[in-house]
């Protein structure tokens, strides 16, 4: 499992997306996501009360894989 914040996966996101323009349902279906990319996506918004920056959602995404080559290879591509 990778933990990503929104900026994070903003930027990775924009570049698969690059990457798999040719097949855009590799991140409308989740096996299709699995299959071609090796993991899955789960989206966390939880409260913050920061105090002097404020208050608001923190919004974190986690990436579960479901193989540890293809883990270890987004890790060296994107991180």
């Amino acid at each position: 499992m990778i933990t990503l914040t929104e900026d994070e996966w903003t930027r990775i996101r924009k570049q698969l997306k690059a990457e798999y323009a040719w097949k855009p349902s590799v991140f409308m279906i989740r096996e299709t996501m699995r299959r071609e990319l090796g993991f899955t996506t789960r989206l966390h918004r939880h409260w913050v009360n920061d105090g002097d920056i404020g208050s608001g959602y923190k919004i974190t995404m986690y990436l579960d894989f479901y193989d540890d080559a293809a883990e270890t290879f987004f890790r060296m591509k994107y991180l």
